[in-house]
């Protein structure tokens, strides 16, 4: 199963900053189980919003790396996502020789509803790991 948790990439620079939206819809999935009655978004796919958007800002500038999330720093959960809810994600990265890091949060209706920091290894993406540039490409068009 895929989880593409950015619908649209709405404003970027490259290695520095971008903007992301996702809109989520009665019928995901997650929603059925979490929680019936009261479906929220869960936690661990907040923080994995902010970890994809971070991870193309973090491609965008480096075509060369792959950013593999090592480690979640922070992440604080303030208030929910629910059915019919428009996420506003915003991350900040920095890049380093071998890791990364972003700082990201999620508004929905001009509120902040949670937080989070995560740290990337980079892990370089060349012909002799993928095999080729086009599986390179595949691999990194993926995330």
């Amino acid at each position: 199963m895929r989880w593409l948790l950015v619908d649209k990439i709405v404003e970027m620079d490259p290695g520095v900053r971008a903007t992301g939206v996702r809109c989520f819809s009665r019928s995901e999935l997650f929603f059925m189980d979490h929680f019936p009655g009261h479906p929220v978004v869960p936690g661990v796919l907040q923080i994995e919003m902010i970890a994809q958007l971070g991870g193309k800002c973090i491609i965008a500038a480096h075509a060369g790396i792959l950013p593999v999330l090592t480690s979640v720093k922070s992440a604080n959960f303030r208030s929910s996502i629910v059915p019919g809810d428009r996420a506003l994600i915003h991350v900040e990265v920095v890049v380093r020789k071998s890791y990364s890091l972003a700082k990201g949060s999620i508004d929905v209706d001009g509120k902040t509803v949670s937080t989070a920091e995560v740290m990337y290894g980079n892990v370089p993406v060349d012909k002799e790991m993928t095999g080729s540039s086009d599986a390179a490409k595949s691999m990194i068009d993926g995330i």
